[in-house]
């Protein structure tokens, strides 16, 4: 459809447009190498736009990112876009091997690299000759990499001013970024977003979040991952200052502390082991007062929504996949449970929840034979998403895109219940329910619930739970933990907590300490998990 009085094709690339036009003198990100504002930035989205032109970029290649959260990631993801192509974000803790099957499958030739990351992955780009390499800090460049690599250096090229960054979209429905999945079920398949997708999303973040000009953002959250969950956008879209200060995987509950005061934060998103950090002792109550943190990737356990209610902070638990760009559903919190016992809130708050505002209706829980469940709190279904943030698809893999998207809706393999109030509660993947055998027939056990109980269990750091056969080739719980520093944890005084708590057939058989295995934002790696416990299993029984 071309553009008209009545129509214009929605993108994220216009929110960069209007806060440069409109907000060019106010803070758009904040970093160790000072503050850079609206018109800056949008001078330097133009800049990288045109750079890539002049490299041949065209509409729908693929441009591929590899870096830590910096502000020139922000930058690209606003430029890729605007010079016709297609963000794919590598995750920069992968190995060499895996980022190169990656690139290849994605056919990915020019590729946005920080220097570091340049560095550390030489062998891979020594190998893929052919490839085309922009560095983002060229500043920090050892001297011998211009003679390595075909490297081009942003700040030394000129850019129109007056080229509006959506030249070159031709439709809304056209793709902006492709993120792999996980790999927790297997290779991972690069999810295809659109133009339009991202755009509303964005707005459904605003309004999730509450983001606003005055709301300064902490990058807390990996930006390689489903694009940050969009939150550049978001930030962009409502005028409010990023800060980006640290790499994700380094954050100690000190460095938090210190953001979080330097910047007066109001806003910050990551998964349940992060949020966890700023629960440390070393925080003053009132720094944490009225801020809003988003979480997500893992269910967060009763003890840190309760803790992060006390500090007075709005934690949000949201729900979603890369297959959604992330939050699609969302905790929204209800006058009326204010009044509640603190632990029944808890409960409430540790829940999914309802459709966010941008996913609309379309969200049910079905059985086999697709009818919706019953809201009643029991009855187990598969979580199905429709609308208009749902990915397009993976891609160039149209057996994998035909059965999990179909019959008009996306099939997430997330199993859950639906209580009397609509809101959706998570009881774990399709392929991790636990079938185990009781005198009343066999059940499907939830691991969610059982690591919830878990871990409320003194000295408890982590907890996952998983399905295997025993000896008999029986099906069994295991329970895997990580202790706190300097905790002693009894594993006979576990399984009697899970026994208080539990049913005695959902109460695991064996409980072990050992390293739990997990994503970047956080979800745990149950086939390497399994993988490590059959090894220790294997040992302790002499079996060769």
């Amino acid at each position: 459809m071309k553009n008209t009085h009545y129509h214009a094709n929605l993108t994220p690339l216009t929110f960069l447009e209007r806060c440069g036009r409109y907000l060019s003198d106010r803070v758009a990100i904040s970093s160790r190498e000072g503050d850079v504002d609206f018109g800056t930035l949008l001078k330097r989205a133009r800049r990288m736009t045109a750079l890539l032109r002049n490299l041949g970029v065209a509409y729908g290649h693929r441009v591929g990112l590899l870096t830590h959260n910096s502000p020139q990631s922000i930058e690209a993801h606003f430029a890729i876009p605007a010079a016709g192509g297609v963000i794919v974000s590598f995750n920069p803790w992968l190995p060499s091997a895996d980022i190169k099957k990656q690139m290849l499958y994605s056919g990915t030739r020019v590729v946005l690299a920080s220097a570091a990351l340049l560095q550390q992955h030489r062998e891979l780009f020594t190998e893929l000759s052919g490839h085309i390499v922009v560095l983002l800090d060229a500043a920090s460049a050892p001297g011998d990499i211009d003679s390595k690599f075909r490297c081009f250096d942003i700040e030394q090229h000129k850019y129109d001013s007056l080229v509006p960054l959506d030249r070159y979209l031709r439709s809304e429905h056209d793709p902006i970024a492709i993120n792999f999945t996980s790999g927790t079920t297997g290779n991972p398949k690069g999810v295809v977003y659109s133009h339009r997708a991202a755009y509303l999303h964005a707005m459904g973040q605003i309004l999730m979040m509450n983001l606003t000009a005055a709301s300064v953002y902490y990058w807390s959250l990996p930006m390689f991952h489903v694009n940050g969950w969009g939150h550049m956008w978001a930030t962009v879209a409502a005028g409010a200052q990023q800060v980006v200060e640290q790499n994700v995987a380094q954050a100690t509950p000190a460095s938090l502390r210190q953001g979080i005061a330097a910047y007066k934060i109001t806003h910050m998103a990551g998964s349940p082991r992060l949020v966890r950090q700023l629960g440390d002792e070393t925080f003053a109550p009132s720094m944490l007062q009225g801020l809003t943190v988003l979480t997500g990737g893992a269910a967060p356990p009763p003890d840190l929504v309760d803790g992060m209610q006390r500090l007075g902070v709005e934690l949000i638990h949201q729900y979603g996949l890369n297959e959604t760009l992330g939050p699609f559903v969302m905790c929204e919190a209800r006058g009326e449970w204010d009044a509640l016992p603190r632990e029944q809130q808890t409960r409430l708050r540790m829940r999914q929840g309802i459709a966010a505002i941008h996913a609309g209706t379309g969200l049910r829980v079905v059985d086999q034979d697709m009818r919706d469940v019953p809201w009643d709190g029991a009855t187990l279904g598969e979580v199905l998403m429709a609308g208009n943030t749902v990915a397009l698809g993976y891609y160039d893999n149209p057996r994998a895109t035909e059965s999990a998207f179909r019959d008009g809706w996306f099939h997430s393999g997330d199993m859950a219940v639906v209580h009397p109030d609509g809101y959706l509660e998570i009881k774990d993947r399709m392929k991790d329910l636990i079938h185990v055998e009781t005198p009343y027939g066999w059940e499907n056990i939830s691991s969610l619930e059982i690591e919830n109980v878990a871990s409320q269990f003194p000295g408890i750091k982590d907890v996952a739970v998983i399905g295997m056969e025993d000896e008999q080739q029986k099906p069994t719980i295991i329970l895997v933990y990580e202790k706190a520093a300097h905790a002693q944890i009894d594993e006979a005084a576990i399984l009697d907590h899970c026994r208080k708590h539990l049913p005695d057939f959902k109460v695991p058989a064996h409980a072990m300490e050992a390293n739990i295995p997990k994503t970047a934002t956080g979800k745990v790696v149950k086939g390497a998990l399994r993988d490590e416990v059959t090894k220790r299993r294997t040992a302790e029984l002499g079996v060769a």
